[in-house]
């Protein structure tokens, strides 16, 4: 029984070593990927209704008559969009899978934690990314879809 569970317990290690080499090969990268997008298509979305915009790194700022917006990211996976100084929203990229580890803790079932590691590795391997933020709460696929339901059309 003792040499079953330092069997679960390596298996279990090897799974984990084996998703933070997916998280770092396959979904960082398309996280930065997805705020780049929607980076991208802020920029569309308000020079396509005659804004005057202003790019940096991570930056993009729109102007129009009195009305200045800007979207810009943390650097790491999360977007602000200000109207001066005053945030309106905060967007964040996600992939279904998420918060999913088991993590350390003794009293979740040494199969249950490898379950879910397994369960991990498949959603790592290839990721399903999405946005979503406080002010919203749904699972948006397009950054469009984020802008329009902020901007509202």
């Amino acid at each position: 029984m003792g040499n079953e569970i330092e069997e679960l317990k390596l298996e279990l290690n090897r799974l984990k070593e084996n998703n933070r080499e997916l998280l770092q090969t396959n979904v960082k990268p398309g996280l930065q990927r997805k705020v780049q997008e929607f980076l991208d298509d802020f920029e569309d979305y308000f020079r396509e209704r005659g804004f005057v915009i202003r790019k940096k790194e991570n930056k993009v700022r729109v102007s129009f008559d009195d009305l200045h917006l800007k979207a810009f990211s943390d650097g790491g996976h999360d977007i602000f969009i200000m109207r001066g100084k005053e945030q309106i929203a905060s967007v964040t990229v996600k992939f279904i899978g998420e918060g999913k580890s088991g993590g350390q803790g003794q009293s979740v079932d040494l199969l249950d934690q490898l379950e879910k590691e397994k369960s991990l590795a498949k959603d790592l391997s290839n990721p399903v990314f999405y946005y979503t933020g406080r002010e919203f709460g749904f699972k948006y696929e397009s950054p469009l879809s984020v802008l329009e339901s902020i901007f509202g059309v």
